[in-house]
């Protein structure tokens, strides 16, 4: 029986439906050189956020027939290594879409309101921070969509649809007639954009070319009231720039769900900002969310390994 390792817990479902098929190994708690130890006998590894398939895990795993992506973002695959293997790498890009767009949504509300100050103060006895805190509404304001695919226009959508927000949308692979159509306004700058919105929300891979997309002059650009929104990945905001800014006052507030690195140290000034709503990168963690996310790619690696066309192919080139 062929065996398929998953390096963290997912979907009870997708676990069951695994074992019908083949040996699932499940080393939660073990260690990356435990985890490291155990690749070269199997022929599928799920991956979740915490470790990385890259050349030397692959030359490890001399039997593997299938990566499986827990997730839509693929910056923790080598893609061109796998490729070059003929490795199948599976993933789910729809599985945490409703789910992280509604995280998304969550924290743009959250930050406007500045939820999070005001709980914290309540539990800790101070009912009068009433007195001195005053929140925004969001309706008829302005929002930018960064990365308009699956989430970004999922949360473009609850944002047009709740609070008749205005949507801006920056995507330079997504064609200027598809975001009109839809409704939005095509952005092909981002200073200009920011500029123009009360709004930025992230939605957007970790790539060489979204390496700091949000940076020094985006932020300035956003204004005293503009809020950041990032559900996507850390390394697209230039975290340095986003706390001077937050401290200084160059933008509003920000809702965080990732940070740069991961997980952030003890002693990151965005802890102690007032100014900040965040989270533990866990926008796609709803119980429905895992379960689409674990069954997709449960399939998918089941099929590459019965050698069966997988649904959802992140190098079709291996074909």
């Amino acid at each position: 029986m062929k065996k398929v390792l998953i390096n963290k817990p997912i979907h009870r479902d997708a676990i069951s439906r695994l074992s019908e098929e083949v040996e699932v190994l499940t080393p939660f708690k073990a260690s990356a050189e435990e985890i490291l130890e155990m690749l070269p006998d199997v022929q599928g590894m799920i991956l979740c956020a915490g470790m990385k398939m890259q050349a030397a895990e692959m030359d490890q795993a001399k039997s593997l027939e299938v990566i499986g992506r827990h997730g839509a973002g693929l910056d923790i695959v080598d893609i061109k290594e796998a490729t070059k293997r003929s490795l199948p790498v599976v993933f789910t890009p729809f599985g945490p879409t409703e789910s992280t767009a509604e995280h998304a949504f969550l924290l743009m509300m959250a930050a406007a309101r500045k939820l999070t100050l005001l709980d914290r103060e309540v539990r800790h006895g101070n009912f009068h921070i009433r007195d001195r805190v005053v929140g925004r509404e969001l309706k008829d304001a302005k929002v930018g969509v960064v990365g308009f695919g699956h989430i970004g226009q999922r949360f473009a959508e609850m944002c047009r649809a709740a609070l008749n927000m205005e949507v801006f949308a920056y995507d330079p692979f997504v064609d200027r007639a598809v975001v009109e159509d839809w409704g939005a306004v095509y952005a092909d700058e981002m200073v200009e954009m920011a500029e123009k919105v009360d709004v930025i929300s992230l939605h957007v891979p970790s790539t060489k070319e979204t390496h700091h997309l949000i940076n020094e002059a985006v932020l300035k650009a956003l204004g005293p009231e503009g809020l950041l929104v990032n559900a996507s990945r850390g390394p697209v905001v230039d975290e340095a720039a986003l706390i001077q800014a937050l401290k200084e006052g160059w933008i509003g507030g920000a809702g965080l769900d990732v940070y740069d690195p991961e997980p952030p140290s003890n002693d990151n000034p965005l802890f102690g900002l007032e100014n900040t709503v965040l989270t533990p990168h866990l926008a796609s963690f709803t119980e429905e969310g895992r379960q689409r996310m674990g069954l997709m790619v449960a399939e998918d690696v089941l099929r590459v390994l019965r050698g069966e066309k997988p649904k959802y192919l992140a190098n079709p080139e291996v074909l």
